[in-house]
């Protein structure tokens, strides 16, 4: 018995405003679907943000329907919980999953039927859970009791052991139910296992593709793709398995020494020919006019498909070095400033912060805004 776990795939997202972008994701969710076919894989399992946001845009839903249509084709269930991106910001609101699960292409684990069955192996899900309601997914994961040796959990929240951070994580290691085997865990977008006591397996797999710059050094150790789980024996075991994704590089370049450093990015980028790559510069040293720059760094445009500024850390000549702790968290620095310099409360400025996050979904800015505001209506 064979599962493929996949995760965060966020079809319909648009990295930088790029169609090509919003593309490559497609491009990387149909290499999914094709090695889960190749592999003759029993069940794909995916533990959420499947869409990059709750209400797609029509071609992400296409896109998702063409490819199930093959794996529907060879018998392959895809089972699959709701990330944070994906989930309703109200309740009146649906999942988009209920529309491929009533078409027939997924089986939807959600509040109203958490289990599927496949051979003897048990498969949980529990969908995304805010921070608001973290106390009730709590005890929904301690009342959880597993049929059978070969069970999985699937699950799409933040871990205090991944994310220190206040209001970053709904839950910690030590609040998982004990009697599973395996956890397949989602909303992270960097591999990562953890062996837990027992011989219990904690596996996350990650977004097949760079959503953020900062997964690039997590790309560079372990690839990006899908893992394998093998459920044949006793205990389970399992595999990574890498995909072709469009590469982005993050490379210091110093003003200083601009054409020796234009000459260094582009060599290494020239040998990817096929499909160029996306380059993120953190420039150095002193700075220059922004025209003066961006002409400078013209030769470069030959190899990638996108140029972009990551960081700006040249200095005037006048200026003084400014240190930033490393473990400064950008959440924590938000708050901080909410609270001591506009005097909102801890409470309001982490509903700020979540409205931040979420800047995109109107509606739901627009009804958070309200409750904050204290106004029951429009009128």
């Amino acid at each position: 018995m064979q599962l493929l776990h996949i995760s965060d795939t966020h079809l319909g997202k648009r990295q930088y405003g790029l169609e090509f972008r919003e593309i490559d994701l497609y491009e990387v969710f149909n290499q999914l679907i094709e090695l889960a076919i190749k592999e003759h894989v029993d069940a794909i399992i995916h533990t959420g943000d499947l869409f990059d946001i709750n209400d797609p845009p029509n071609r992400a839903e296409y896109e998702a329907v063409k490819a199930l249509k093959k794996l529907k084709n060879h018998n392959i269930p895809f089972i699959v919980i709701a990330g944070d991106h994906d989930s309703p910001k109200k309740s009146s609101s649906p999942y988009p999953q209920r529309l491929l699960e009533e078409l027939d292409f997924i089986k939807f684990l959600s509040l109203d039927n958490i289990k599927y069955d496949i051979g003897d192996v048990h498969i949980y899900g529990i969908s995304h859970v805010p921070n608001l309601a973290k106390d009730a997914l709590k005890q929904r994961l301690s009342a959880l009791k597993p049929e059978g040796k070969k069970s999985i959990l699937l699950l799409h929240q933040g871990l205090k052991e991944i994310l220190p951070y206040e209001g970053a994580w709904q839950i910690e290691v030590g609040d998982l139910p004990k009697n599973f085997s395996y956890y397949a865990v989602g909303h992270f977008h960097t591999r990562r296992v953890m062996k837990l006591d027992g011989g219990r397996i904690l596996e996350i797999a990650g977004s097949p593709d760079i959503i953020r710059e900062e997964e690039i050094e997590g790309y560079e150790k372990y690839g990006k793709g899908a893992t394998l789980i093998d459920f044949s024996k006793d205990s389970p075991e399992y595999q990574t398995i890498n995909i072709q994704i469009r590469k982005q590089f993050v490379e210091e370049i110093d003003t200083n020494k601009l054409d020796d450093e234009i000459k260094r990015v582009s060599n290494k980028l020239q040998q990817f020919k096929d499909r160029k790559p996306i380059l993120h510069i953190i420039l150095k040293g002193i700075s220059l006019p922004k025209d003066h720059l961006n002409k400078r760094l013209e030769p470069l445009k030959q190899y990638a498909s996108l140029i972009r500024i990551y960081k700006d850390e040249t200095k005037n000549q006048e200026e003084k070095n400014i240190e930033i702790p490393d473990n400064t968290h950008i959440d924590n620095l938000i708050i901080e400033y909410l609270m001591k310099a506009e005097g909102f409360t801890k409470e309001e400025a982490y509903v700020i912060l979540d409205i931040i996050k979420h800047s995109e979904e109107k509606e739901y800015v627009r009804t958070e805004l309200k409750k904050m505001l204290g106004v029951e209506n429009d009128h």
